[in-house]
C-alpha cells in the first residue's frame, strides 16, 4: 500500500507546460501557454522562467520559449526506455511501410497504456495518436497483450478495481470469456482488437521481450477495419513477430 502524498499543484502545472510544448510544432510565447492552460499569465511566466534557468525550456525568436538541451539529457538518462525507443524505431518504420498501417510503440505504467513512439501510416486517410497519450488497459488489443503477461491474480486485482467497460457493442465485458481471450493471447503471442475500443477501428499487437527489468512493452498496428480484415490478421501477425524477434535479439 504505498505512503499517501499531497500531490503538488505548482509541479502539476509545470509537467502540463512541457506536455504542451511537447506536442506543440513551433515555440510558444507566454500568451499562447497561457490561453492554452487556462492559467494565469503570471503564473505561467514564473514556471517557464524557471524551467528556462534549469535549461529545461530555451529562449527562442521573438520572446518564443521550446523545450531546452537538459530536457534531451534527462530522456537520455532514463536508460532503458531511451534504448528501446532508438532499438524500436528502425522496426516501427518498416511494419508501417509492409502493411500501409500506423504502428505504435508503447508501455505499461501505472496499469495505464502509454504511447512512446509511433510512425503513421503513408496512407491520406490513416488512423492515428499522439506520443504520450494513455490508453485503458482494459481497452484494446494492447491491453491484452500486457495482462496476458500477468499472473490470474494481478489480472483478478485489475479487473475487480477498474471493470470491464462497454466501449463499443463488440466489446467484451464478461469476466470469464475475456480471461479466456488472455490465455488465447498467451498461447498464440498476439492480440486483436476487432472494433472493441473504437468503433470502425481494428489493431492487432504482440509483447516485446526487452531485458530483466519489469518493463512490460508492445508493438502494434492500427487502422480501420477495412484495412484490417480478417483475411490480413495472419500476414500481419507475421510481419509484427518477425519484427519482434529481431528487436528482442537486441535486448538478449
Amino acid at each position: 500500500m504505498p505512503a499517501e502524498y499531497k500531490p503538488v499543484p505548482a509541479i502539476e502545472k509545470c509537467f502540463k507546460v512541457l506536455g504542451l510544448f511537447a506536442r506543440s510544432k513551433k515555440p510558444l510565447n507566454i500568451s499562447e501557454i497561457s490561453r492554452s492552460l487556462d492559467y494565469h499569465k503570471s503564473t505561467v511566466f514564473h514556471i517557464v522562467y524557471t524551467l528556462k534557468g534549469l535549461g529545461i525550456l530555451e529562449n527562442g525568436s521573438e520572446n518564443r520559449f521550446r523545450l531546452g538541451r537538459q530536457l534531451y539529457v534527462l530522456g537520455k538518462a532514463a536508460g532503458k526506455e531511451s534504448e528501446l525507443i532508438h532499438t524500436v524505431r528502425p522496426y516501427l518504420e518498416k511494419v508501417a511501410g509492409e502493411t500501409k498501417l500506423t504502428a505504435f510503440l508503447g508501455i505499461l505504467s501505472n496499469n495505464m497504456v502509454v504511447i512512446v513512439d509511433k510512425v503513421d501510416s503513408p496512407y491520406g486517410i490513416r488512423v492515428s495518436s499522439e506520443i504520450g497519450l494513455s490508453i485503458p488497459l482494459l481497452a484494446g488489443a494492447v491491453g491484452k497483450v500486457f495482462l496476458s503477461q500477468m499472473s490470474d491474480p494481478e489480472v483478478d486485482g485489475i479487473i475487480s478495481r477498474e471493470t470491464l467497460k462497454r466501449y463499443t457493442p463488440s466489446s467484451c465485458t464478461n469476466v470469464q470469456k475475456f480471461k479466456e481471450i488472455l490465455q488465447e493471447v498467451r498461447e498464440h503471442g498476439v492480440a486483436v482488437d476487432r472494433e472493441e475500443y473504437i468503433e470502425g477501428i481494428r489493431a492487432i499487437a504482440v509483447p516485446l521481450k526487452v531485458g530483466e527489468h519489469r518493463l512490460l512493452v508492445s508493438m502494434w498496428l492500427v487502422g480501420l477495419s477495412s484495412q484490417l480484415k480478417e483475411e490480413v490478421l495472419p500476414s500481419f501477425s507475421l510481419i509484427l513477430k518477425n519484427a519482434v524477434k529481431e528487436i528482442n535479439a537486441h535486448f538478449l
